[in-house]
């Protein structure tokens, strides 16, 4: 792609470019880092600017990692690694990955503090945080839900993505379940684990 001399800003504006995400305000600071494999770099980005990452309180996981548009977003347990499980098109019909195109830069909104990069998926990069590759659920009707969460389909189980996460093992939001049982009556409360 060929640069002008034009203000960081702008060039990063002309850069992003989310494949089947619909972009919408974010909520706090916003910061800019490369999707080139292995980047580290963040810098700030004024304001006005649409966040593609963002982090979302959704019902009982706490703060989630989300799309620009709110929606949740998941990983698979057998992805830890970077390598791709989820290639069917039975699956990619129910998660789909969220894509890049090429060489894009990507936003990120404050309290969203992984390690963001890419795998290669055709033509496309698909976003991994903290190296998992992530995706949004068709079962989740709008922003802040997450009918996908523990979800055991296409050799794994899916979870949400803890959005203050900084390791690999720390990225799936873990859950606890606490059973109470009491004449008559049985009880189960599940509380984020992280």
């Amino acid at each position: 792609m060929k640069t002008t001399s034009s203000s960081p800003t702008t060039r990063t504006r002309r850069r992003l470019a989310v494949a089947g995400v619909i972009v919408a305000a974010a909520i706090g600071g916003i910061v800019t880092v490369p999707l080139f494999a292995g980047a580290q770099q963040a810098r700030q980005s004024s304001s006005s600017s649409k966040s593609t990452l963002q982090e979302r309180k959704v019902g009982k996981y706490g703060e989630v990692l989300t799309n620009s548009a709110g929606y949740s977003l998941y990983v698979l347990s057998t992805e830890s690694k970077g390598k791709l499980h989820c290639t069917s098109s039975s699956c990619l019909g129910g998660w789909p990955p969220l894509l890049v195109a090429k060489n894009t830069m990507i936003t990120v909104g404050s309290g969203v503090e992984g390690k963001i990069s890419h795998v290669t998926r055709g033509s496309q990069w698909q976003v991994t945080y903290n190296g998992w590759p992530v995706y949004n659920f068709v079962g989740d009707s709008g922003p802040g839900k997450s009918n996908g969460e523990n979800v055991f389909a296409f050799g794994g189980t899916w979870r949400l993505v803890h959005a203050a996460a900084t390791t690999n093992s720390g990225t799936p939001v873990k859950t606890a379940s606490t059973t109470t049982t009491s004449p008559g009556s049985t009880t189960t409360t599940t509380t984020p684990g992280y």
